[in-house]
């Protein structure tokens, strides 16, 4: 429960003393998310709507090469190559047992690492994948969609742009 304590206005002679009674409501931790503080550097939130046709076009030729990239590494099942075009969030939460678990399950085998994942679930699913759409998250990532054969969109990679080269990474969680 919140409590609200009403100052009250006055000093000594009635008049209301300067400055602020208690801390700056502005400074204070948003109620739903303690940890969440506003950032006054921050700009304008980012709209996906005004990225211009130009620039989808572009980042999409940009993203489709990726992509074909990629395929030729998975199916030379080149590791060190795929695991360099990943984000280190990435790397970390597909390295963690917790998570390979479900994948494991699902095939019947053992997934204990990274390699283990590219092997077993990335090689098998990923050889010729294709590009058909994108979406921009920010100014630096994309969601990457492919339209399977029933016409259903689906997401093929989260993209993310650091240092000038587009990473696997793994959304927004």
């Amino acid at each position: 429960m919140l409590l609200v304590a009403a100052a009250c206005a006055g000093g000594p002679s009635g008049s209301p003393e300067p400055g602020p009674v208690g801390p700056d409501p502005s400074s204070a931790p948003d109620p739903v998310n303690p940890a969440s503080k506003p950032d006054p550097l921050a700009g304008p939130a980012f709209d996906p709507s005004a990225v211009s046709a130009e620039v989808k076009s572009a980042t999409m030729t940009d993203i489709a090469s990726y992509v074909e990239e990629l395929n030729s590494i998975i199916r030379a099942r080149n590791f060190e190559a795929w695991k360099s075009r990943l984000t280190e969030q990435y790397i970390s939460l597909y390295s963690d047992p917790a998570v390979l678990s479900g994948p494991s399950k699902t095939l019947g085998r053992t997934i204990s690492s990274l390699r283990d994942y590219f092997l077993l679930v990335v090689y098998p699913s990923r050889q010729y994948d294709r590009v058909d759409d994108i979406e921009f998250v920010s100014e630096t990532e994309v969601t990457a969609y492919t339209v399977n054969p029933k016409g259903e969109r689906l997401v093929l990679y989260s993209l993310e742009k650091i240092g000038g080269a587009w990473k696997i990474g793994i959304g927004r969680q």
